[in-house]
């Protein structure tokens, strides 16, 4: 893992978390790349399924060990935030799912750009949800973070939006965006001393076990996971690289400099995404892709400005603790 190139005393450092999430942003585009690869051979849904199954069998001996521990110390606060766990499972393993599905509806190239919102979407979640007042330069950058989309998404076309001529998977991805987005801002409510491969094992089990209705439901009425050595090498390539090592990056980082800070390494995720998608993919990268690009990262940065005020600087460096 990356943090074994870590001193132990480094482990809660910025340079760390600066590690990790950029191997976040790598892990989380192959996810992309691998996804709209095989999307013609592996249901979405499927996919998903199997791989949080083998992120889970991955962890498991290392979850055991911590969870003995931590239940024998504060065996109480463990219960107290089982909601805690079933609710950021439900959000991270269902965003996960949705850019599965989105990759059958849509390019890899655009589902990469659109992750460059997310950190947009945090902070008007932030301020919907937590009541954190926004400044202008924030609520600027909100609005350009929007119009990026919809240039994406309208192939800076007007008559796309006026027949509706869209792909639907640029929208479902959107709405991973939404829950991810909310996952970086629950973090708080996990206890900060936890063991991160403990509380990323027990989301996983918890989102997991909300996912199987639906993975039968898919197995059933549209189409079962064909078990052969091309779904085997991708559910394990995914259930390694992104359900547990991309998963534990990003907790790591998000707990060391909260959700608001890291949620500028997702920027990093377009540029992964392109690069490999060109070459394995021969996907084309077009200039509405670059303009709406551009005003996404102008929002960006407008938005991850000091805009908020005290209150809401207090209640963002509590996040992700």
């Amino acid at each position: 893992m990356a943090w074994s190139l870590f001193p132990a005393t480094d482990r809660q450092t910025p340079r760390f978390a600066y590690v990790t999430l950029t191997l976040t942003a790598l892990f989380l585009a192959s996810n992309h790349i691998i996804g709209r690869a095989v999307h013609g051979h592996i249901p979405p849904i499927g996919l998903s399924f199997w791989r949080w199954v083998v992120g889970i069998i991955i962890l498991l001996p290392f979850a055991l060990h911590g969870l003995k521990h931590y239940n024998h110390q504060h065996g109480h606060q463990l219960r107290e935030h089982l909601g805690g766990f079933a609710l950021l499972g439900g959000l991270m393993v269902g965003g996960t799912t949705l850019m599965l599905i989105a990759l059958t509806k849509t390019f890899a190239i655009n589902v990469s750009l659109i992750n460059a919102v997310q950190p947009t979407l945090t902070v008007f979640i932030a301020w919907i949800v937590f009541r954190e007042k926004l400044a202008r330069g924030r609520a600027l950058g909100l609005l350009l973070g929007f119009a990026g989309v919809l240039v994406m998404v309208t192939r800076a076309d007007f008559n796309v939006l006026i027949h509706m001529d869209l792909y639907p998977g640029d929208f479902i991805a959107l709405l991973a965006m939404c829950g991810f987005a909310a996952y970086a801002l629950n973090l708080k409510r996990l206890p900060r001393d936890m063991n991160v491969v403990v509380a990323l094992f027990l989301m996983a089990v918890c989102g997991t076990a909300m996912l199987l209705p639906f993975y039968l439901w898919e197995a059933f009425t549209v189409k079962a996971v064909p078990f052969d050595a091309m779904t085997v090498s991708v559910v394990v390539a995914l259930g390694l690289l992104v359900s547990v090592f991309g998963n534990l990056c990003w907790y790591a980082g998000n707990r060391i400099i909260g959700p608001q800070r890291a949620s500028i390494f997702i920027n990093l995720i377009p540029v992964f995404g392109i690069a490999l998608a060109i070459p394995f993919l021969g996907e084309e990268l077009h200039l509405y892709h670059m303009g709406g690009g551009l005003l996404v990262v102008i929002g960006l940065v407008l938005a991850a400005g000091r805009g908020f005020r005290a209150g809401g600087n207090q209640s963002a460096q509590s996040i992700g603790k």
